[in-house]
């Protein structure tokens, strides 16, 4: 929710007047220094614009994962405008949940509804998540009309700003238009807070504080408690970390020892309710100590209507945090470690990882991780859980080689590089070898999964891994059988093995457990669609693959790296069923989700699939440069399988293709171009009307000039020919 502002403040209605002008922005970003007066200034503009609904997320630490960023803002948003989250929230709570999926799903909602709506993301540069960051750029890209998004910052976050300046998308706030101008530190200093200042004096405390929003207030506390602020006024200094240091020191001496000795030890949670602070002070009644505080105004912000959980204002905890560690250094572990206790009770599992981590338990975090591994993969948050198996020395990843071969399947979700798989599974097999008490029946199921799920050049050893997993899998390891035979049953696909990769990924389907372990249910029913094409059944083919995709849909999955393999069989069905243009783009989407930084089989397959869509729609050009790769990747490998074999053929066809090219019976208009272009999409011919302004008969009249003019009897073979002639190479719609 926006913090709530406390009156009397500073209108700053210059300010206001700047953040109403840029309506029209897809980004607002406010960029500068901590106390600036940043989240004041837009919690304020806020509550002064009644027709706009805001969806408020003040971000922190934990939101370095995509997942859980994106479910904050989806209830942000379903807070001001219910409905209109519940889609979003409910794929980012799925298995494995895919971000960008949910993200069209909020602002496609969002657009629906087309109530004007800002989200705002506070305190964005705690970001540091690679792809939590991207998932705010993709969000930004895809706003609708209706909606703004307003970034609070102290750094420029690492997206593609000027791009969005050049399409005068970006509104910014810099550090200088936040610095307070001598009317408002008038209204703040002599107004409000009834310090004997004259003009002077405020010009020499605007010009050493910069402006510096925070600075001023902090002077205010100090000041009004002088018996000669002029004299203090010269005491003061402008350099914003020696007037945080020095007012500091002003403010806490202020204090009563009681409150002074609870700020400070309370300093090191990111959030506090009574219940924690009871647990970390060992004491009673903070829950009404917390209700003082925040009367009083001594930074606590609360973060829920009901008063239950607060924060301290950002610049105030680091204060507080600075003084705890230089006048209790011994205290500061012992808090965090009591917060790691109780955070991990309450199931509050990356608040429970920081506060372990920063009490230096390197043990701790790793048996908080192997309690909730699977959680974490299950609910779509492998970034988290790859993150802390990487932070957490070797020596103590020996004691938990299940959390080895976690990573290693998180970080194959996340198609990072199979380098970084490796490593993480060396470190397994060596402490099962120098630990054998270590090997679990479990622990040997996972490490088989995360070997045979990935055919990192060898497919005949990732088959023997597969299968060393699935027979666990079945004789007790229930948590991985079904997605250790669904992997088993790809990796025999590859191998040639074309029965046994039926007979098992069945038996993947028909497991009691299959429902609950939707990566496997997609992957099995996406290979079986791959066999019914070598048995050339497409329709057959093309239900398997819809049930795939259907599973991946409804599992929060459709983005996933497990999705792409669906993807690109559904794509082949559908192109032996003669729908190319189609059959095209699944495979595109297919091949998006199976790359990975360095070559893999996965891959190759997805890009020889690829370009057999490509040939079949005559896009020659762009299947061989489909094809090139994929043999360029074949070639590094020591056992591809099968594959080899497929590129052959497909160069076949190619080289075929090239010497059967159409020819062009009579150059269409530049009207029927335009039409044509839009005729390798999907758009009917009424919505190809609406799109160029065209009636229907119109529309009509130019398709049957195209058949005529490219000698074709079909919108398909039209789409193809013309592909193949290069009358769609400007502006090319069919992959749009």
């Amino acid at each position: 929710m926006p913090p709530r502002t406390r009156a009397p403040i500073v209108e700053r209605p210059r300010l206001l007047r700047t953040l109403d002008a840029l309506d029209g922005t897809e980004l607002t970003l406010l960029s500068a220094p901590a106390g600036s007066g940043k989240t004041v200034l837009v919690s304020t503009w806020c509550a002064s614009r009644p027709d706009l609904d805001v969806a408020w997320v003040s971000v922190d630490r934990a939101d370095n994962d995509a997942a859980r960023l994106w479910a904050h803002v989806a209830t942000a948003v379903e807070r001001v405008r219910p409905g209109l989250g519940r889609r979003a929230l409910e794929r980012l709570q799925s298995p494995a949940a895919v971000v960008t999926t949910a993200v069209d799903e909020l602002l496609g909602a969002m657009s629906v509804s087309r109530e004007p709506t800002a989200i705002v993301l506070d305190d964005l540069h705690l970001l540091r998540d690679e792809a939590a960051l991207s998932s705010v750029e993709y969000a930004v890209e895809q706003l609708p009309r209706s909606a703004r998004m307003i970034v609070l910052t102290r750094a420029d976050p690492p997206i593609r700003l000027a791009r969005l300046r050049a399409r005068k998308s970006l509104g910014e706030l810099r550090v200088r238009d936040l610095a307070f101008t001598l009317d408002e530190a008038r209204e703040l200093m002599v107004v409000q807070e009834g310090i004997g200042l004259d003009e002077d004096d405020l010009a020499v405390l605007l010009d050493r504080s910069e402006g510096w929003a925070a600075g001023l207030y902090l002077a205010a506390l100090w000041l009004r408690e002088q018996p000669d602020p002029k004299q203090g006024l010269r005491d003061f200094s402008g350099d914003h970390r020696h007037v945080a240091e020095y007012l500091s020191g002003e403010v806490f001496d202020g204090l009563d020892e009681g409150t002074l000795r609870f700020l400070l030890r309370t300093s090191v949670l990111s959030r506090l309710s009574g219940p924690l602070c009871d647990a970390v002070l060992d004491a009673t009644g903070s829950d009404v100590r917390l209700a003082e505080l925040a009367r009083s105004n001594l930074f606590l912000l609360p973060l829920d209507p009901r008063g239950e959980w607060y924060r301290y204002h950002h610049l105030f905890g680091e204060l507080l945090r600075l003084e705890l560690a230089r006048t209790e250094p011994a205290a500061v572990t012992e808090l965090h470690r009591r917060a790691a206790a109780w955070c991990r009770e309450h199931g509050l599992i990356e608040e429970a990882l920081e506060h372990a981590d920063s009490a230096g338990d390197d043990a701790v975090v790793a048996e908080i991780l192997v309690e909730a591994h699977r959680v974490l993969l299950r609910t779509g948050r492998e970034a988290t859980l790859l993150r802390w198996v990487e932070r957490i020395e070797t020596t103590t990843l020996m004691d938990a080689p299940e959390l080895c071969a976690a990573g290693a399947i998180a970080s194959g979700l996340l198609s990072r590089s199979a380098s970084e798989r490796a490593n993480l599974l060396r470190i397994a097999d060596r402490a099962v070898h120098e630990r054998p008490e270590r090997l679990t029946p479990y622990v040997a199921a996972t490490v088989g999964l995360a070997r045979g799920t990935w055919i990192d050049g060898d497919t005949r050893l990732a088959i023997a891994n597969a299968r060393n997993a699935a027979e666990l899998g079945r004789r007790g390891a229930e948590e991985i059988a079904v997605p250790a035979l669904a992997a088993l049953s790809f990796a025999l696909y590859v191998g040639g093995e074309l029965a046994e990769a039926r007979e098992v990924a069945r038996e993947a389907l028909g497991r009691p457990e299959a429902q609950a372990r939707p990566h496997g249910i997609v992957y099995a029913h996406a290979t079986l669609a791959l066999l019914e094409l070598e048995l050339h059944r497409a329709h057959v083919a093309e239900s398997c693959a819809e049930r795939a995709l259907e599973v991946a849909e409804t599992s929060g999955l459709a983005g996933s790296w497990s999705a792409g393999l669906a993807y690109a069989a559904h794509g082949a069905a559908l192109v032996a069923l003669g729908r190319l243009a189609r059959g095209e783009r699944q495979a595109e989407r297919g091949e998006t989700l199976r790359r990975a930084p360095e070559p893999t089989v996965e891959h190759a397959h997805a890009l020889l699939i690829l370009a057999e869509a490509r040939i079949a729609r005559h896009r020659l050009t762009a299947a061989a440069t489909d094809l090139e790769r994929a043999v360029e990747a074949l070639g590094s490998f020591d056992d591809p399988g099968r594959l080899p074999a497929f590129a052959s053929r497909l160069g076949q066809r190619l080289g075929d293709a090239r010497g059967a090219s159409p020819t062009l019976v009579e150059e269409p208009s530049p009207s029927e171009l335009a039409v044509l272009r839009l005729l390798a999409t999907e758009l009917t011919q009424r919505q190809i009307g609406q799109q160029l302004y065209l009636s229907l008969n119109t529309v009509k009249t130019h398709a049957r000039g195209i058949y005529r003019k490219l000698g074709a009897s079909s919108r398909e073979e039209a789409v193809a020919r013309a592909e193949a002639l290069g009358l769609l190479d400007d502006g090319d719609a069919s992959v749009a």
